[in-house]
């Protein structure tokens, strides 16, 4: 069974639109851990998935609780902004076969030439254990693993995955998932990389920005 888990906070705007790409299957359950929400991320989502509610920002704490709450032995971590395509759930079940954990190759959901240049670049260097709004390993190398730190206010998926790989190896699943450009959008794409480059030389302990 697969049991998909989706942090949202304030994800009003985006919500719906990655519940309703998620297939509708027996074997798969859905729970959205709604985490520092004031907006109608739950309401919008209830029609789809199960809710679970959290007073605080907390995007590791919110995967742990819904990991916790999971019925499911093969666990999605997805974000709120990312939408699978079809075949997903068959190749990262093949991919768990041989990996511990893994993520998915990704595509832009904004066709301008800059963004899909950005994401095959990503799409390169994934091996390295980037991910891309999504993560996934079986129940079973979670609970080793002790699940998502939630002492970090970033990077702490690269962290997760890390752990995860000394259980057996990490792999990138032969599908894709869609991921928002808001950021790119609102940001721009030099801002955005020049972010990145610094948090992954001198991580700060601020709070990821809310973009909306």
């Amino acid at each position: 069974m697969f049991s998909i888990i989706i942090p949202a906070c304030q994800e009003e705007n985006y919500i719906e639109k990655t519940l309703s790409s998620l297939p509708a299957r027996k074997d798969v359950e859905v729970i959205v851990v709604c985490n520092g929400c004031t907006d109608k991320t739950a309401e919008k989502a209830k029609k789809y998935a199960s809710i679970l509610q959290l007073k605080e920002r907390n995007v590791s704490k919110a995967r742990n609780e819904g990991a916790q709450n999971a019925k499911g032995n093969i666990l999605i971590f997805l974000d709120a902004d990312t939408e699978l395509t079809k075949g997903c759930l068959e190749a990262i079940e093949k991919t768990l076969q041989k990996h511990a954990a893994g993520t998915c190759k990704v595509l832009p959901d904004n066709k301008k030439i800059k963004y899909k240049i950005s994401m095959a670049f990503k799409n390169l260097f994934l091996w390295t254990k980037w991910t891309s709004g999504i993560i996934f390993c079986t129940k079973e190398v979670f609970e080793k693993v002790n699940g998502f730190n939630e002492k970090l206010s970033k990077r702490e998926d690269k962290e997760f995955v890390r752990k995860c790989a000394k259980e057996g190896s990490f792999g990138v699943a032969s599908c894709y998932v869609i991921n928002s450009m808001r950021r790119f959008e609102q940001k721009g794409m030099l801002r955005m990389m020049g972010f990145w480059i610094k948090e992954a030389m001198h991580p700060s302990k601020e709070k990821y920005e809310i973009i909306r």
